[in-house]
This record gives C-alpha cells, structure tokens and sequence, in this order.
C-alpha cells in the first residue's frame, strides 16, 4: 500500500502535521494551566455577579425576606453564583441558593466585618464544592456575600471545548496541502527515476541515452552516475564488438595463408623442393604468428580475471635493466641503432615478479626498436623518485599524433596499421598486457610523444617500504 513514493511522502507529511498538531495542542493546554485561565474566568464573573448586584442591593436593602431572596436569585439567573445577604453579626437575611446544607465559609471568632473588602477567597461547602467569594458592606447593618462556583481544572474537557475544533480544521487544511505538496513533490523527484528506470531497461540493448540532470541534487548526482556507467557500459560493448571483430580479422589472414599453402601441397601445386619448403615456411610462420595471438590473448584474459600467476618477491629492478642490455645490444646494433641503459644511484627494491616485469621491458624495448629508423637512438633509464622506481624508455622514432596517445593502450589498436614493424607484425596487444602488468604491480604506465621527436614511456612502481 504505502510502496510508492508518493503515498510514502503523503504518509510522512500526515504524520509530520499530526505530530505537529499534537505538540501545539500540548504547548497550549500547558499554556492555559500555568496561566490558570479558568481561575481567571471565575474571578472575572465574580466581579460582574459584584457589579450587578451590590448597587441594587444597597438601594433596597430594607426590602422583607422573601422579596430580597427573589431579587437575589433574580440577579443570579444570567451569572451563575451565590448571593447570601447576612447581618452583621453573621446571621442569614436571605439565600439566592435557598438549598439546606449550602452552608458559609467558617469565620470562626473572627468578625465576619473584618472580611469586608478582602480580596476574592475559597472555601468549600458541606458538599464539597468549592467557592470563591468576597464580602461587601450594603449597609451599617448588613453585609453581601458573593460567590461563584470555583471550575476543576480538567485538561481533557478543556482541550475537547476549546481546542479540539480549532485544530482538526487546522489539521484538515494541513492535510490538503501537504496532499498537494506531496503530489508536487513527488512529481519533482519520480520523473527523473521514472526516465532512469526506463532508461536503465535499455542498457542491454544499447539503445541508452543519456539523462539530463534534474530534480533534487542527490537524483541529479544518480542521473550523472547512471550516465556515467551507461557510457562505460556502451564503450565496453563497443569494446567487445572490436575485440571479436580484430580477433576475427588478425586470425583470418594467417588462416588464409595456411589454408592457401595446405592446399596447395595437396593438390600438387607445390612440388619443387623450393615450393614444398616455401609452403612449410609460410605454414610455420602464420601458425607461430597464430599461436603468439592465441597466448597473448590468453595472458589479457587471465590479467582481466586476476587468475594469472604473480611469483612476487624482493627484487632489484636496475638486474632488470642490464639483462635488457644483453639482450637487445645484437638486435640493436644489426639495426644500426644507438642503445644505452643507465641505472639509477642506488638499489630499486621492489616487491615483483621479475619474469613478468622483464616482459613489460621486452614488449617497450620490441616497440622502440620497431618504429625508431636507421642511425636513431633508443635509451633505457630508471632513477628513483620519491617513494617509486621511474623507468624511462626512450626513442627517437616518428612519436605518436596526440590524438593517438590515448588510445594506445587498447587491444589491437596499432598506431599505423600500414607499418609492419620489420619481419614480425604485431597485433596491438603488447601495450595491453604491459599495462595490465604494471597495475598489477601497483604501478602505472603511461606515455608522452611528439610527432618527430620520438616517445617517451614511463613505468613507475612502488618501493618496498
């Protein structure tokens, strides 16, 4: 019943203007208590019954008995009370009660003289009824005793006559607006979770589009999150469209070639023993090429699910870097290419597997090499840097276009996709798995190029602490 958010807010600002009202009707029978309203009330007739009767009384105070006790429950009829004419001795003229039993305040041995002009007083009579009275002089020989009918202080009688109306019709009038309040409302807050919801069902599909911010701050910052995760989740499903598709397109050339060259010792085409090992040639080179995508593909998969084998241990990086000195000092030189290691000043320890940081190396160093021409220079520097290891590869080759460099890190994306990069091709993965290497590490790896200048990559990994 109360699952939506409208009824929900209805429900909140009822009990809200319900709450409300109970503490105003609190606060103002506490208001009247402490104020002692009702004894105020009692005063007040007190002093009318008073006003009307006293100057009557003292013009006809030689009346009989039995007229003045009719003048006095004459006088009594609008203003509910009690006027006892008495001597001044204390004895009884006439009663406007006339009941037996309805006795007078017990003066004792005080004069009741003494009571005259006193201010307003209690006393109870024999049933247990409280008064407030006053005594007023009508002549040498007689005195007026006023009195008026002391109210019990009863809250609930009170609230119910004096307050309960005012405020159900406050209540009601609450209720309508906060009615159309929480109608507005909800309106202001549903309608952007409404196009969230719808928009949410479209994700799958793809078809999503994105929210403009509206509505309250925290559904403008859901909006701006699902926007967000809506353009994540369009570049990831772009992402494994290229993905298939440059899977596709980099195992159908090499199974091409294979195909072509199979057939080709099948039905004879090849037959001269230069033909026969040109065909075993190109077969062994597509499968290895092949096999290459196959295990790269395979190392991206597992780097993704973290289920690939780390052998961490303490390690020194700059070992790393003279191992890559050793390594590439032939292909560089075969290439006539300028190539220079410098460690840093001291020990780089670092927690790493030096099998995969080595790999990271390889596939910078193979890069470089590729795409630096004849005469040009590549250099391989680490040095530490605050609480990191900074390693440099440095070439001197074309550089990467800005518009590029973002980009370098997908998979299969190649720079130039017209450039072979010598005998072997790649595939556009070595930069993926590096990168994932390194962040595996706890280590980022980034790039800065200028077309012509060459391009600089930089890993950098936390020290041991």
């Amino acid at each position: 019943m109360f699952n939506s958010l409208r009824s929900r807010l209805g429900l909140t600002y009822a009990l809200l203007i319900g709450l409300v009202l109970c503490v105003v009707g609190a606060a103002l029978v506490l208001v009247v208590y402490r104020g002692n309203i009702p004894l105020q009330q009692a005063a007040i007739n007190l002093q009318a019954l008073r006003i009307n009767a006293l100057p009557r009384l003292q013009t006809v105070s030689d009346l009989s008995a039995e007229t003045l006790q009719t003048l006095l429950v004459r006088n009594t009829s609008q203003i509910r009370g009690r006027i006892v004419v008495l001597t001044t001795d204390g004895r009884v003229v006439a009663d406007s009660l006339d009941e037996e039993g309805a006795n007078l305040p017990n003066f004792g041995d005080t004069p009741i003289l003494t009571e005259v002009g006193s201010l307003p007083t209690f006393y109870r009579d024999s049933e247990g009824q409280n008064w407030y009275y006053i005594i007023e002089q009508i002549n040498e020989n007689r005195l007026a005793f006023f009195a008026v009918n002391r109210p019990r202080f009863q809250i609930v009688t009170l609230f119910r006559d004096q307050f309960l109306g005012p405020l159900a019709q406050a209540g009601l009038m609450a209720m309508l607006v906060a009615f159309v309040l929480s109608l507005l409302m909800s309106r202001w807050i549903t309608a952007p979770l409404r196009r969230i919801s719808r928009e949410a069902r479209q994700v799958a599909d793809g078809r999503a589009h994105p929210i403009p911010l509206e509505g309250p701050e925290e559904v403008r910052q859901l909006a701006a999150s699902f926007n967000d995760m809506t353009h994540q989740v369009q570049e990831s499903q772009q992402s494994q469209k290229d993905f298939i598709a440059n899977v596709s397109h980099e195992l159908k050339t090499p199974l091409t070639s294979i195909q072509g060259f199979a057939r080709a010792l099948q039905d004879g085409t090849a037959q001269t023993p230069e033909e026969l090992a040109q065909a075993a040639d190109v077969i062994g080179a597509e499968t290895a090429r092949m096999h290459r995508l196959v295990q790269d593909l395979l190392t991206l998969t597992k780097l993704d699910a973290g289920t690939i084998a780390f052998s961490f241990e303490t390690l020194d990086f700059n070992p790393l870097l003279r191992a890559a000195l050793h390594k590439f000092t032939p292909q560089t030189e075969a290439a006539g290419i300028q190539f220079e290691v410098t460690e840093s000043e001291r020990p780089a320890f670092i927690q790493g597997d030096p099998d995969r940081l080595m790999q990271v190396l390889d596939n910078l160093l193979d890069n470089a090499l590729k795409f630096t021409p004849t005469g040009g220079k590549i250099s391989l520097r680490s040095e530490i840097n605050g609480d990191s290891i900074w390693v440099y590869v440095i070439d001197s080759g074309e550089g990467i276009p800005p518009e590029e460099q973002s980009r370098i890190f997908e998979r299969f994306y190649q720079v130039d996709k017209a450039r072979t990069g010598g005998e072997v091709r790649g595939y556009g993965l070595g930069l993926a798995i590096c990168q994932q290497i390194v962040l595996a590490h706890g280590g980022t790896l980034s790039v800065t190029s200028q077309p012509g200048e060459g391009s600089h990559f930089v890993v950098k990994i936390p020290l041991q602490k």
